[in-house]
């Protein structure tokens, strides 16, 4: 799990919400999509770049948070009733 002095975050077991931090105006007001963590700090559909400063486990996104694009959509883990 660790490359070198960072460790990186194993594709497909984590998830995290969007970098926002490059934007000149982020919209930061609004709850955001949670996206499954993939290669190189982008998500698994491939929509956004994800900050690693909160990444959460897979099971503990609340439902009306997660990403529903393809790519994302897949990993999400079943919930539990």
């Amino acid at each position: 799990m660790t490359d070198g002095p960072f460790w990186s975050p194993e594709p497909g077991k984590w998830a995290a919400p969007r970098d926002a931090s490059w934007y000149d105006r982020p919209n930061v007001w609004s709850p955001k999509k949670v996206h499954v963590w993939g290669e190189d700090m982008m998500s698994a559909c491939g929509r956004s770049i994800l900050t690693d400063t909160l990444l959460m486990r897979l099971e503990e996104v609340p439902e009306h948070r997660r990403c529903r694009a393809s790519g994302c959509r897949e990993k999400w883990p079943a919930l539990v009733a």
